[in-house]
């Protein structure tokens, strides 16, 4: 059964409006033309900008600054192994002051007084009652406690041992000769606040350039964001153009698809009637026309054999030749009658004499001769070479004849429902053949389709992207 068609509507689909898209890019390009002018002002001040400064007394500050830094870290060597010292103390200050800090961090109490407080709370708590859970926990912090309790104990000597290693820090630094090194801090600090002060009127004539270099970056940004919606304007028209004649395109095609489904199926159907009816045909019981062949025949010569027994001879009219398919029933022989030949009929004697005896003799041969030759119509004639029996020329070869249309009968008879069911046997497999057949003609057709599609979509791609490097061209060129 096939299934319906779906009908393809009738849409009507809206062309992209050609003067909007037109009216939005004249604006586009009139701010483009604008930030263009402003742009060629700003590059206009640039160019007259003055020329940067002379940076010899700049240059010849960083020389002195450079040798006074030289001879800071002379003197510094020179007393290097003071310096090493306090470096040592420092580094065992920070030492102790870490160890300090990372046992507060796991014991949060600062004296022992703490501890011995804290250890109290537990037992008292312990000695008041509390759930077994609850106590393990608290004996364990009990245990940890007072494992705990001699480094605290050795807090205060380490903050004392601290607070000592400061004080002969402190000491070593006053000892230090600072005279010299004093001076050169002091003329590095003038020549550093001079080199400020050249280097702060370089800045804002730095300062006031690159107000123009950003104004003028402003304007390309802002210029390539008007070229970018430019460039999505024209791809944005351009990708509606091609939905639109896409879409009418594949209206169009799925139109004409239409059609040639709905052809499709019709013809399928008129080719499952016609296979419907041709396996009606070969369901039929087979032989059906030989049969009635048989039986129309049997009855057609029957006829002369009924036409003997009443020996009618020549005054009752020849029987009706038989239609083939459409047999004719006549009355049955009695039971036990055989049929007799002419040749067994008497001869008429009469009482003449015996020349004239002899010459009647002769004329009753001729007579019989010619009542006995049969003449059969031409459609009878066909019907016997259909079932295959030998045509009868005589009337007294009719018996015989009867003997083999009956036997020829009971064969298609017998040979029926094996020819029957072969016949339908054949049918369903012409038919699974046909079907078979059109699934795999569906498929190549489908398979050629897609491949038809993927190149048409290839080449919808490479048109695109040719049209956007254009595009691309256009931008730039403007």
């Amino acid at each position: 059964m096939t299934e319906a068609i779906a009908p393809i509507s009738n849409k009507h689909f809206k062309k992209p409006d050609e003067a909007a898209f037109k009216k939005e890019l004249d604006a586009i390009n009139e701010r483009i033309e604008k930030l263009k002018k402003q742009n060629d002002i700003v590059k206009d001040k640039i160019n007259k900008l003055p020329a940067k400064q002379d940076n010899t007394r700049r240059e010849e500050i960083k020389t002195e600054l450079a040798e006074l830094r030289e001879k800071q870290g002379n003197l510094k060597q020179g007393r290097q192994a003071v310096y090493q010292q306090l470096d040592a103390i420092n580094d065992s200050i920070r030492k102790k002051v870490g160890q300090v800090k990372s046992f507060q961090q796991k014991v949060p109490y600062k004296s022992v007084a703490e501890v011995d407080e804290r250890i109290r709370e537990l037992e008292h708590s312990i000695e008041s009652g509390v759930r077994l859970v609850e106590e393990k926990k608290m004996i364990n912090e009990i245990s940890l406690l007072k494992r705990s309790r001699q480094q605290v104990e050795g807090l205060d000597e380490q903050q004392a041992a601290i607070d000592k290693e400061r004080t002969i820090h402190n000491e070593i630094k006053k000892n230090i000769d600072d005279s010299e090194a004093k001076q050169l801090s002091e003329r590095y600090e003038a020549l550093d606040a001079e080199f400020k002060l050249l280097f702060g009127t370089a800045a804002q004539e730095r300062e006031a350039r690159n107000k123009l270099y950003d104004e003028r970056s402003r304007l390309k940004g802002l210029m390539d964001t008007e070229f970018n919606q430019l460039r999505a304007l024209r791809d944005g028209h351009r990708k509606a153009n091609d939905e639109y004649y896409a879409a009418v395109r594949q209206h169009r095609e799925a139109k004409r698809e239409q059609e040639r489904l709905l052809k499709i199926q019709q013809e399928q159907e008129k080719r499952q009637e016609q296979l419907k009816q041709e396996l009606e045909l070969a369901s039929l019981p087979a032989f059906e026309h030989e049969i009635n062949l048989c039986e129309n025949l049997f009855n057609f010569l029957q006829g002369f054999v009924n036409q003997q027994d009443d020996k009618s001879g020549a005054s009752t009219p020849a029987p009706a030749a038989p239609v083939k398919g459409s047999p004719r029933q006549v009355d049955a022989l009695p039971e036990g009658m055989v049929l007799a030949k002419k040749s067994d009929d008497d001869y008429f004697v009469g009482s003449g004499k015996k020349q004239q005896r002899k010459g009647g003799k002769k004329q009753s041969v001729k007579k019989e001769g010619a009542i006995d030759a049969l003449k059969l119509p031409l459609a009878t004639v066909e019907g016997f070479f259909e079932v295959k029996v030998t045509v009868p020329t005589k009337i007294s070869e009719i018996p015989s004849t009867l003997e083999k249309l009956k036997e020829r009968k009971l064969a298609y008879v017998n040979e029926q429902p094996t020819q029957t069911e072969l016949n339908k046997k054949k049918a369903e497999a012409k038919i699974a053949a046909m079907f078979e057949k059109e699934k795999e003609e569906e498929r190549l057709k489908a398979e050629q389709q897609k491949q038809e599609e993927e190149d048409k979509a290839d080449e919808q791609q490479a048109a695109g992207n040719d049209a956007a490097v254009v595009v691309e061209e256009g931008i730039k060129a403007e």
